[in-house]
């Protein structure tokens, strides 16, 4: 009786184990979320991983697409007005890229197309269109559409770097500024080798406001006529009393 644990265990150790069966690229991030508040003032995100083959890795961050307009405005007797407009239709309301090398270096120019890695193969389309917008023009909408967006820092300007540790460790940083919108993002991870993408890999980040500021959002989008009655209401108390004010200092 006494012998049997004995042999238990030693059959256990000698008991063939199946390896592990391993992903060929793992990715992960110091948070799964951003939170925005009265105080947010951007944030960067730790993005690191493991890949088993050699090769890149490029990282593209798309935030929810939404209808965005560009108008060209015009000088007219002196006072600069709206004229032109084309909307584009889904939108991403925010995109980055970071890459271990030029991605043009490392994908074929249809690969990258196909995959919308870079501001200038989003493939926006528009909309609706004014009626003195031409088919030519749009070019110069859509470059206007990024040009803007870059400027406000929701769009990347240049490409991120991802620093390679050895040949599996990577990391990048990915900002986030204080205008982000609120909703999901994804996270498109590819591992690249000999110009072709090996293995592609999609995380999402949450963008959700708190405190004070999440409640008068989650308002505002859940009873919408009561909250823009209260705008209202707000905004004829506020000049109600400041005419008021300086009626009696006059």
């Amino acid at each position: 009786m006494r012998l049997i644990p004995h042999i238990l265990v030693i059959g256990a150790l000698l008991t063939p184990v199946a390896p592990a069966q391993a992903d060929d690229l793992d990715v992960d991030l110091s948070k799964p979320d951003v939170r925005l508040n009265v105080s947010f003032e951007g944030q960067d995100l730790l993005l690191f991983g493991a890949k088993d083959l050699a090769g890149d890795i490029i990282v593209v961050v798309r935030g929810p697409n939404h209808d965005s307009s560009v108008r060209l405005k015009e000088r007219v007797a002196g006072i600069w007005v709206s004229t032109d407009e084309v909307i584009f239709a889904d939108a991403p309301s925010f995109y980055a890229l970071a890459s271990s090398r030029p991605v043009a270096d490392l994908l074929p120019e249809s690969v990258l197309a196909a995959e919308r890695i870079g501001t200038n193969r989003l493939g926006l389309k528009p909309k609706f269109t004014s009626d003195a917008v031409t088919q030519d023009a749009i070019p110069n909408f859509t470059a206007g559409l990024i040009r803007n967006m870059v400027r406000k820092n929701l769009y990347t300007g240049e490409t991120g770097p991802i620093t390679l540790i050895g040949k599996q460790l990577f990391r990048t940083d990915l900002w986030f500024p204080a205008n982000v919108s609120v909703g999901n993002y994804a996270v498109d991870t590819y591992m690249v080798t000999q110009g072709k993408i090996e293995t592609k890999k999609t995380t999402h980040i949450e963008v959700h406001k708190v405190g004070l500021e999440a409640g008068i959002y989650n308002f505002a989008h859940e009873h919408a006529l009561i909250y823009g009655l209260l705008a209202i209401l707000i905004a004829v108390v506020a000049g109600w009393t400041a005419n008021a004010v300086f009626r009696k200092k006059g």
